[in-house]
């Protein structure tokens, strides 16, 4: 067999990625021109700090978007989780360290319950996280009767909102976690059978990987990212509010769609993910500083979701538009579909 479709699959992988990384120095580089103070060290800093609660999530929903799923309770999710972990320190007097342990917990079984509705129940992955987003936010709703919780302990705030070395805890965190998520996918056998799932359930299943369980330890991951990503917003803003997490939810997914991951499954990468929420954390930084309505950054954020997803069909060829013409490809190990009958 030729080795030419290996190298053009490379090269095409690698356009791709470039595309990215070009596409993030070209936004910086046109607001440091527009407006000179964006480029400075204090602005830096503020963009990434505002980038990293869309990282945190991003990174879980890239795992999902990679098995061919979708995870729309993650703004939910990190709601209820910083409204539980709040109550538990000022009403009950819970030490930070294990309000944190609680609330990434809490992020854990509330993606896993997801994980159990797609596999057990059977239900769409749209379907399900749909519901229990409402279902979520309904319970950080109950927990405080619609309020905001306030005085969170300094201690809590500083062991997630401080500085090491002069570098945010908070960028520190997303570091963190990013190359974790990246060694997880790349390097463990996890990671290996996610992007199998993802590539074909069947085949997968055949190869003996445990779907249904992928599919659970996937979401609970992504549960548990967006319930960290609560608790740091809680320590940002020094309240949790129960809508805290929802305005997270687009931007997130935008953020792993905008890095690479592909929305019909098999492909996604942690780095990509990281710098599509850094581009977004740069555009809405960019627009502030050019006083442009806030309200046009929800129109700017969909233009470049859909350039980006339109960028990587055209790199494939468009298969979308491929589907459904020309004669089906038989599966291995299924028989090759009856020719139709001409009318």
């Amino acid at each position: 067999m030729s080795t030419s479709a290996p190298r053009r699959e490379r090269r095409r992988i690698n356009v791709q990625e470039v595309g990215i990384y070009g596409a993030a120095v070209l936004i910086f580089a046109i607001f440091g021109i527009l407006n000179a103070n964006f480029l400075t060290p204090g602005n830096l800093r503020d963009i990434a700090v505002a980038a990293s609660i869309n990282a945190i999530i991003g990174l879980g929903v890239t795992f999902v978007i990679i098995t061919g799923g979708i995870d729309l309770s993650v703004g939910s999710i990190a709601s209820v989780v910083g409204i539980i972990s709040a109550t538990l320190m000022t009403a009950n007097g819970v030490a930070p360290i294990l309000a944190l342990i609680i609330g990434i917990t809490a992020g854990i079984a509330c993606g896993v319950v997801n994980g159990l509705l797609i596999t057990r129940l059977k239900l769409p992955p749209f379907i399900a996280t749909l519901g229990t987003m409402s279902i979520f936010q309904g319970l950080a709703y109950v927990t405080t009767d619609g309020k905001p919780v306030y005085n969170i302990p300094q201690e809590f705030i500083l062991l997630l909102n401080s500085y090491i070395g002069g570098v945010p805890v908070m960028v520190v965190i997303v570091a963190v976690v990013g190359v974790l998520c990246w060694l997880l996918l790349r390097r463990t056998v996890f990671g290996e059978n996610v992007i199998a799932v993802g590539g074909s359930e069947e085949t997968a299943w055949l190869s003996g990987i445990r779907v249904n369980r992928i599919k659970v330890m996937v979401y609970g991951l992504s549960g548990g990212l967006a319930g960290l990503a609560g608790l740091v917003l809680v320590a940002r803003i020094n309240a949790a509010q129960t809508e805290g997490g929802s305005p997270y939810l687009l931007t997130a997914i935008a953020a792993a769609v905008i890095g690479g991951a592909n929305l019909m499954g098999g492909e996604g990468r942690i780095a990509g993910t990281l710098v599509g929420a850094l581009i977004l954390g740069a555009l809405t930084n960019g627009l502030v500083l050019l006083n442009v309505p806030s309200f046009y950054e929800q129109i700017v954020t969909g233009s470049v979701v859909v350039i980006a997803v339109a960028l990587d069909q055209g790199a494939k060829g468009w298969p979308i538009l491929k589907r459904g013409t020309g004669p089906a490809t038989p599966v291995a190990g299924e028989p090759a579909p009856a020719a139709t009958e001409a009318k």
